[in-house]
């Protein structure tokens, strides 16, 4: 099953091409890790597939409904405690909140601690937890370890191993090979607005 398909597509931001006929499959119920070095197109192409940025040429099947919730490179936060950034949403939602991530990464020990007072660590878990607290079939993530320790990142890599054996369907942009390992089925690397590996991330290295 393909959660999009993607053929010869063109992203054009401020008279400067970010993606040049760009054409890929995103397949269910796996994990799929964009790679590239900065400013090769990497965040455009993620939000590209969720519907954030329109493409001025080519074709773009989604077999999902979108946009939806996502982790952004710089999340947004508000200037409160802990606690009502994680619960705002599904209260705004008038959804029950998954607790997995929020537990996993001990949030309820700083739940009443003010977002000005925590770190650039624990401000990324608290983003994490909040988005997979919609409990979503299909996950975006831009840069989803960056700020975290080396424990918080073998929680990251637990958390997200859960679920893939609950078949979620996972895209995210990540640096790390080395935590790519453990996670990733599928690997895009870009360079300079093109695709130059699409396959296996096993094939790849």
């Amino acid at each position: 099953m393909k959660l999009c398909k993607i053929t010869n597509l063109d992203i054009k931001l401020t008279d400067k091409y970010i993606l040049k006929n760009v054409s890929t499959e995103i397949k269910k119920n796996i994990t799929t890790v964009i790679s590239g070095k900065n400013g090769s197109g990497k965040s455009t192409l993620l939000r590209t597939i969720n519907d954030l940025i329109k493409p001025i040429s080519g074709e773009l099947v989604r077999n999902f409904n979108s946009p939806i919730p996502m982790l952004f490179q710089n999340p947004v936060l508000f200037d409160n405690t802990v606690k009502y950034n994680f619960e705002i949403l599904s209260k705004i939602k008038n959804t029950k909140p998954n607790l997995s991530w929020y537990n996993k990464f001990n949030l309820n020990k700083i739940k009443y601690n003010s977002i000005k007072k925590i770190s650039k660590g624990e401000r990324q878990k608290l983003s994490l937890s909040r988005l997979m607290s919609f409990d979503q079939e299909v996950i975006f993530m831009d840069e989803p370890n960056q700020n975290l320790d080396i424990e918080s990142d073998k929680k990251f890599i637990d958390l997200i191993l859960e679920e893939k054996k609950n078949n979620k369907t996972i895209i995210c942009i990540l640096h790390d090979l080395k935590l790519a390992k453990y996670i990733a089925d599928d690997f895009i690397l870009l360079d300079n607005g093109k695709i130059v590996y699409d396959g296996s991330f096993n094939n790849y290295i």
